[in-house]
This record gives structure tokens, C-alpha cells and sequence, in this order.
């Protein structure tokens, strides 16, 4: 199992609602992630820095079968009042994919 990290932002003055949202996420989001092949997976806050972690076998595919999941659409677009988005309407998200050391 590979393990990813990426970066993201909310909008400052959101990370309280960003919280309470993460508190009751969607179980159809939840199972939708454990369908791709996503497991242990995490996300950190720093102010409003979200640093999240997760295994998965392959993260470009399992992203792009997300893209077309309703429970995932229906998250996105439920987060995306708090999140920075880019250009196109998507979270900015900039994956950190070399993983340079890890200790069981």
C-alpha cells in the first residue's frame, strides 16, 4: 500500500466549520473512499493549512473514479464554501507523493 500526503487550505475564519463538518462526515462519502481503495487516512489542521494523509494502491486512479461518485460530488460541494478553490471550481490541492522515509 503507497502513502500520499497533500496540502490543502480552508478560508480563514472557516476552521471551526471545517471541523464540525469533518465531525459527521457522509457515510456514503466514507464507504465511497473505502470503494477506491482509501484507508488510514487522516487530516491534520494548522490554522487553516490541512495537511492530510492516506494509503491507497494508486491515488491517481482512485481520485479519478471519486470524480464520479454522487457521495463525492455531493461532499465537494458541500465543502467548497470553506475551502480555497482553484481556478476550475476544485480544492487546491498540491500531493506530496515521494516518500523519502517511514518507520513502522
Amino acid at each position: 500500500m503507497a502513502r500520499y500526503m497533500f496540502i490543502m487550505e480552508c478560508k480563514e475564519g472557516s476552521q471551526e466549520e471545517y471541523k464540525k463538518r469533518h465531525q459527521a462526515v457522509h457515510p456514503e462519502l466514507l464507504e465511497a473512499l473505502k470503494e477506491v481503495g482509501i484507508s488510514n487516512y487522516s487530516i491534520f489542521m494548522d490554522d487553516t493549512k490541512l495537511y492530510a494523509y492516506m494509503e491507497v494502491d494508486d491515488y491517481h486512479r482512485a481520485m479519478k473514479e471519486l470524480e464520479n461518485n454522487p457521495a463525492n460530488r455531493k461532499w465537494q460541494a458541500f465543502m467548497s464554501d470553506i475551502l480555497a478553490m482553484d481556478e476550475k471550481g476544485d480544492p487546491k490541492m498540491y500531493l506530496i507523493d515521494q516518500e523519502v522515509f517511514h518507520l513502522d
